[in-house]
């Protein structure tokens, strides 16, 4: 049921695309400078993104797949294993030097405060997906 053109591959696209949008514009309204703005001796091992570090956009948007799906198929085995996968992500971005524990945490938050509207939003999705799993 996970194939690229399933039902739950278009829901993971969506969420991405609007965890994108939303994330932008909390970094826009925070305008927190990213580590190696912060510590000039910080050298990230990736290529730093353009725009700001709060929130981890990488965070929210690993987050709020995890936090729909959850929503959406609340019995599937892989549950944890998506919040294992979105705080591993989110871990990994400070490692390389992209992001504060704060912009996690911030990401991980605005996902848990999110959901009930993307939920909202994508319900017709949701139930696409509900009928492709049950």
């Amino acid at each position: 049921a996970s194939a690229p053109g399933s039902e739950t591959a278009t829901l993971f696209q969506l969420i991405l695309w609007l965890g994108n949008v939303i994330g932008l514009y909390y970094k826009e309204r925070y305008a927190v400078e990213r580590p190696h703005v912060v510590n000039p001796n910080l050298e990230p091992y990736l290529p730093v993104p353009t725009f700001f570090s709060y929130p981890s956009n990488h965070a929210f948007q690993s987050f709020l797949i995890a936090e729909i799906f959850a929503r959406t198929v609340p019995e599937h085995s892989g549950i944890l294993a998506l919040y294992r996968a979105a705080g591993q992500v989110a871990i990994n971005r400070e490692y390389a030097g992209l992001h504060f524990r704060s912009d996690t945490k911030a990401g991980q938050k605005l996902a848990r405060l999110c959901a009930p509207m993307i939920e909202y939003v994508l319900e017709e999705q949701i139930l696409r997906v509900r009928q492709e799993w049950y």
